[in-house]
């Protein structure tokens, strides 16, 4: 439960727009190099991350099928928009995954340190692999990193084309906090539902907030106060795409999903957004239909 504190809408509504100009000019400078808000370099921290993201996945997973222990062993794993490294798919590979593929449009991975890796590799044998299997997981890397992919097969491409992952008959689709970063959510609905396997489960957290590190805490909702015409006059690749709840849940029934359920992680106080926000956001939000207390959600779905 989040429940921000009061401010001046007329203040949070000029900074919201003047940090939208900002990050697009930061964004047309740079690109995008921060996915998350600490650099790959603190080793320990990152490595905990991404331990935490495939346990967080596997405890939504087992909640979802309804039973403990639902085994990742023999299955084949796309995951949407990796970002910062490859730990998540050599985790997902030490716990039995026949296959990790993974797209994304942002190169981020080149530019790991081996360090990071190494350390890695340390903590999984710190927990009772046997050196052969560390040695598998450190040789998949390594064809990875040569671009020469075999079980560990992460594609970079701007087109976010996913029909590449055709003949790979995927069993389950993962994906942190990316969902909200894709330009056309419906086109990349459409393109799982051609390379996910009749039965296959998707698994997606999708963080509706702001993203601006300072201002999504004090005003968690500032991306919803405008029109489409003035936020899109600030928008650039991967931008939030302000797509709400209801929206993903049509998406994905339109394109052959079933058994759909959508979980709130994080829930903005009823009484600050009937106080304070409903007034403020734009007409297009005002409508109950958009839970715009939703603050980061969990998607469930079965490929029918």
């Amino acid at each position: 439960m989040v429940n921000p504190r009061n401010g001046s809408n007329f203040k949070y509504r000029s900074i919201g727009l003047l940090l939208l100009f900002l990050n697009k000019i930061r964004h047309s400078i740079r690109g995008y190099i921060t996915p998350r808000t600490f650099p790959i370099i603190e080793f320990e921290k990152a490595i905990k991350y991404d331990f935490n993201v495939v346990e967080h996945w596997i405890r939504h997973l087992n909640s979802y099928v309804g039973r403990d222990g639902f085994s990742l062993k023999g299955k084949r794993v796309l995951e949407l928009g990796p970002g910062a490294d490859l730990g998540i798919g050599i985790i997902l590979l030490m716990k039995g995954v026949e296959k990790y593929n993974a797209i994304d449009v942002n190169d981020l991975v080149k530019s790991v340190p081996n360090q990071f890796y190494e350390e890695l590799f340390k903590t999984i044998a710190s927990m009772g692999d046997k050196e052969e299997d560390v040695d598998f997981l450190r040789s998949q890397l390594k064809i990875a990193q040569l671009g020469k992919n075999d079980k560990l097969n992460y594609v970079c491409r701007k087109d976010f084309d996913l029909s590449i992952f055709k003949e790979e008959k995927v069993d389950i689709v993962f994906s942190q906090a990316a969902f909200e970063h894709f330009d056309n959510v419906e086109k990349t609905v459409a393109q799982l539902s051609e390379v996910v396997k009749h039965g296959g489960i998707f698994i997606a957290e999708v963080d509706l907030k702001t993203h601006t590190r300072w201002i999504r805490d004090a005003d968690p909702l500032n991306i919803y106060r405008y029109s489409d015409v003035t936020y899109n006059l600030f928008k650039f690749s991967g931008s939030p795409n302000r797509v709400r709840p209801f929206e993903y849940e049509e998406i994905l029934e339109k394109h052959g999903w079933t058994n759909i359920t959508i979980k709130p992680l994080t829930i903005l106080e009823k009484n600050y957004l009937n106080r304070k926000m409903i007034v403020s956001l734009n007409r297009r939000f005002s409508d109950p239909i958009n839970n715009m207390d939703y603050l980061s959600i969990m998607i469930h779905a079965i490929k029918k």
